[in-house]
């Protein structure tokens, strides 16, 4: 592998570097020390500092535009929702635990179940949730109410587009926004935060989106 190929590799990594980048507010120098060891390690060998600014330069130059563009493009054709009254709650992941919410689930729609290897989080409406949080009491390891749920609808090609997701939990990030739950599942992206984080993540996500469409319109 040659150091423009480790280059690329390790920068894909780090999605939201490409907007930093296209406003020019990153040291390339700077960058290229802090990924050095990286490209060491890929290329197998010894290299120097300037290579690797050479690279970042080159890297910037041939792929930031495109994927920006591709980015852009998704967000542009984005809708955001927002939906109130949404709890959280953390269980251990027993046949027990997912018995009660294969037979809760069937009664109640809007269940989103994030599984781990030894805990899972499921999210839905709050009343649903202390049904089952009753019957399961003894598993519970944590409990969150009053939050809301943000659900960005985004066009197919998001499923294979690098970046996307990055750049909205990083506006998020900037804004200031505390992500309680984030998921994914093909074309939609959904934020767990607080209540009264609510309005300012839709605004935030539609601030984007707006942005977004605004920039295609200068392209052309």
């Amino acid at each position: 592998m040659n150091i423009s190929e480790a280059t690329r590799m390790v920068l894909s990594r780090f999605p939201y570097l490409e907007e930093y980048m296209s406003q020019g507010i990153i040291n390339y120098r700077a960058l290229s020390r802090v990924i050095l060891e990286d490209i060491k390690r890929e290329v197998g060998r010894e290299i120097n500092l300037q290579s690797v600014v050479t690279a970042v330069r080159r890297y910037h130059v041939a792929s930031g535009e495109k994927l920006k563009g591709a980015i852009l493009k998704i967000l542009s054709n984005s809708n955001v929702n927002l939906r109130y009254d949404i709890g959280a709650i953390t269980l251990e992941a027993d046949p027990e635990v997912m018995d009660n919410i294969v037979k809760t689930k069937s009664n109640e729609e809007g269940f989103i179940i994030i599984q781990g290897i030894e805990t899972l989080t499921i999210v839905g409406d709050e009343k649903a949730l202390k049904g089952l949080s009753r019957k399961l009491k003894g598993k519970i390891l944590e409990a969150k109410q009053d939050l809301a749920s943000v659900i960005v609808k985004s066009p197919r090609d998001i499923a294979h587009t690098p970046g996307v997701i990055a750049y909205l939990a990083n506006a998020l990030s900037i804004a200031g926004i505390n992500v309680v739950e984030m998921m994914s599942s093909y074309t939609e992206t959904c934020f767990i935060v607080d209540e009264e984080d609510a309005l300012k993540t839709v605004e935030t996500i539609r601030g984007e989106i707006k942005r977004a469409r605004g920039s295609l319109v200068n392209l052309k």
